[in-house]
């Protein structure tokens, strides 16, 4: 007999399918708050947010905010506390010479540090562990590497039943402070080249948190992100190398063509998810993305599936 799906398991994967298409649609600041049940969804949330803030910072990482941590890597461990995986770049950063699969990870940690994450997985079992705490991980050659860490419990999979995540914080690209540059007027471009970044970074994000609907004006824009419109109009243009309406109709088509691809939602209701008003004004844009209308597009997908 089937075990019925309550209404908020029903509400957690529909986060959770949001998430997805948030991803795919190049929002990878969409966060899910874990419920605390550290249950099988719980566990799909905290690698969703893992994958988010791994393609952020590769994508992102010139221009991150200083004042936030950044995720140096992860370590998976079985729940015998073996490690069974870890994030790309581990090895280099911790300079390992050879793969360290399946070995215990007291034999990574100083052990002080391998004392107080234990320490902290038994000092409460049914929270979902968030604390910081400074870890020395050994090296070859036996040279502690520090690092603020979190150690959260997974739950539906042997092979990944706990995850270390290292940090580090940062005041900034370590080379330009350690640089003597006494050209104040470079300093100055490079501040306001960084500062430019970032506004840009938030308009983005901004951009692809309303897919759902219209626009405000660039004027609009211009006083929600304390700029003025010029500013805004050029700065986006030459990251982005795309107008912030333009962006934001392609961004609202890609997710209609995703949910077209991967859902049966009728095609007037997608029309409304992707913030149109009627189907003729969806389509006729959809066609010029695509090359088809988005009945069409649909057909050649399912024929292509078969």
């Amino acid at each position: 007999m089937k075990k019925e799906i309550s209404n908020e398991e029903k509400m957690r994967f529909n986060s959770l399918y949001q998430q997805i298409i948030e991803i795919a649609c190049g929002n990878f600041m969409f966060r899910q708050e874990p419920s605390g049940r550290r249950d099988p969804i719980d566990t799909v949330a905290v690698l969703l947010n893992m994958m988010s803030e791994e393609i952020y910072n590769f994508c992102f990482e010139a221009q991150q905010q200083e004042e936030q941590p950044e995720i140096q890597f992860y370590i998976f461990l079985d729940k015998n506390f073996h490690i069974t995986s870890y994030s790309s770049g581990t090895s280099k950063i911790l300079k390992w010479k050879q793969d360290k699969f399946d070995c215990p990870v007291s034999e990574i940690l100083s052990k002080n540090s391998n004392k107080a994450l234990m320490d902290e997985l038994d000092s409460d079992r049914e929270r979902v562990y968030q604390e910081f705490i400074p870890v020395d991980f050994l090296s070859e050659n036996k040279s502690l590497y520090r690092s603020p860490c979190i150690i959260q419990g997974m739950v539906g999979d042997s092979t990944c039943a706990y995850v270390i995540t290292a940090f580090r914080f940062s005041n900034g690209n370590e080379s330009e402070k350690n640089a003597t540059n006494t050209n104040e007027s470079s300093k100055s471009e490079k501040k306001e080249s960084a500062a430019t970044k970032m506004l840009m970074k938030k308009v983005r994000l901004y951009v692809l948190r309303n897919l759902h609907t219209d626009l405000p004006s660039l004027k609009e824009l211009g006083l929600i992100h304390r700029t003025n419109k010029t500013k805004l109009k050029e700065g986006f243009k030459k990251i982005y190398g795309n107008t912030i309406h333009r962006f934001h109709m392609e961004k609202r088509l890609e997710k209609g063509a995703l949910l077209i691809r991967n859902t049966e939602l009728p095609i007037s209701m997608i029309t409304q998810k992707c913030g149109f008003k009627d189907h003729s004004h969806f389509s006729k844009n959809f066609k010029i993305q695509f090359g088809q209308t988005p009945s069409e597009y649909r057909i050649k997908n399912i024929s292509s599936i078969s």
